[in-house]
């Protein structure tokens, strides 16, 4: 199927008081019904001052028909053909993807006149697009080393996308202090752009669901997916055996491997993935909220935004010392260890109604929020164009 209805001229429905804003292609390794994640927020933040074309990757199988639709006022959403299977793991099938892809778009905008500003390439494997639409710069959002999350076989395809995306950027954006060191060297030296939260999202007063434990029994709450590679399923275990007084929530989707050591503990809730509408009522309830990731592995550059969210409901936050959390120390207690992560939990609880203590964590979010990401990006492109 093809639907091109309202967008066989890109310019119809698109000009507003601000004039012929021109266009950012970005290319997203998250399709943009994949959630809230920073993928989206940044084109939302790119949209107030450009017309954004959010292009989902393709597919592992062949997708036929070509969708490019208004999604919000300055974003449009393409789904593009998948043309051959298997293109993150084949690299001549991840070349005639992206030809496909570069094609389509440059039938889509021909009679535009404003042109391309930007190619934003948030998915390594889009490298190749970069060369084949005229646009006046590139931008690389580095958020994750993908090539971290394929087997040992498939790595050297991706790494070899991560260099030609590095080495075509005008501007490389890393979402945390820890990634620029992993990164190949290129033209451009990354600048830190740290996640973030929406405060206005995540609000300390709200609707909240049922509490699933008894009143004054303390629950312990975690969002986000429940795996091997960043969740330490170990240590949340041995926690939870060290307290069975309390309840852990897990919020989020999870792997049979994420769940294994887990297994057998009553006071550990898995409750599967909930919408991002809902997951502010879900936490609410919570009396501490927890960022157990692993340290020393492949994926302990992370910058988690979920410590913005926790943050910005006012809620106390205990997580392992990763190397993107040590400058929130005075806001976000650390620890490593199971019976040192239970002693900062202890502590954290007798603070969880502490009015100042809330204010200040919500204070601490706002100061972090997308908008303010957004300022700092547009500051960055402006300085790119000119």
């Amino acid at each position: 199927m093809t639907d091109l209805s309202d967008r066989e001229s890109p310019t119809r429905g698109s000009r507003t008081a601000s004039g012929s804003a021109t266009w950012v292609i970005f290319f997203s390794a998250t399709p943009w019904h994949g959630g809230a994640h920073r993928q989206h927020a940044l084109a939302r933040q790119l949209a107030t001052s450009y017309r954004v074309i959010f292009v989902d990757p393709p597919g592992l199988r062949i997708r036929t028909g070509t969708s490019i639709r208004r999604v919000e006022h300055h974003i449009w959403h393409a789904e593009l053909p998948t043309a051959a299977p298997l293109g993150r793991h084949l690299p001549a099938a991840n070349a005639i993807n992206r030809r496909v892809t570069v094609a389509v778009l440059r039938r889509w905008l021909h009679r535009d006149p404003a042109g391309v500003s930007l190619i934003w390439l948030d998915e390594d494997l889009a490298a190749a697009c970069a060369s084949r639409i005229d646009a006046a710069a590139v931008v690389y959002d580095v958020t994750d080393l993908d090539w971290t999350f394929t087997r040992r076989w498939n790595r050297r395809h991706l790494r070899r996308n991560l260099d030609r995306a590095v080495s075509a950027a005008d501007l490389v954006l890393a979402s945390s202090a820890a990634l620029p060191a992993r990164m190949p060297a290129g033209r451009q030296t990354p600048v830190v752009l740290p996640n973030a939260c929406d405060p206005e999202h995540f609000t300390p007063q709200g609707p909240t669901v049922s509490r699933p434990v008894e009143p004054g029994r303390p629950l312990i709450g975690y969002s986000g997916t429940i795996d091997t590679r960043a969740f330490d399923g170990e240590l949340v275990a041995e926690v939870a055996r060290n307290r069975p007084d309390w309840t852990f929530l897990l919020i989020g989707p999870s792997t049979r491997a994420g769940r294994k050591p887990l297994a057998g503990l009553t006071n550990v809730l898995v409750t599967g993935p909930v919408p991002y509408a809902e997951l502010p009522a879900t936490l609410r309830v919570c009396d501490v909220t927890i960022i157990p990731y692993r340290l020393g592995g492949l994926v302990d550059y992370v910058h988690p935004k979920k410590c913005y969210e926790y943050l910005a409901l006012g809620k106390p936050v205990v997580a392992t010392p990763l190397p993107a959390l040590t400058g929130l120390t005075g806001v976000v207690r650390l620890a490593a260890r199971a019976e040192d992560f239970t002693a900062a939990i202890t502590a954290t609880l007798t603070e969880t109604t502490d009015p100042e203590q809330a204010a200040h964590r919500r204070a601490v979010a706002t100061a972090n929020s997308w908008s303010v990401r957004g300022e700092h990006l547009h500051r960055l492109v402006a300085g790119l164009l000119r």
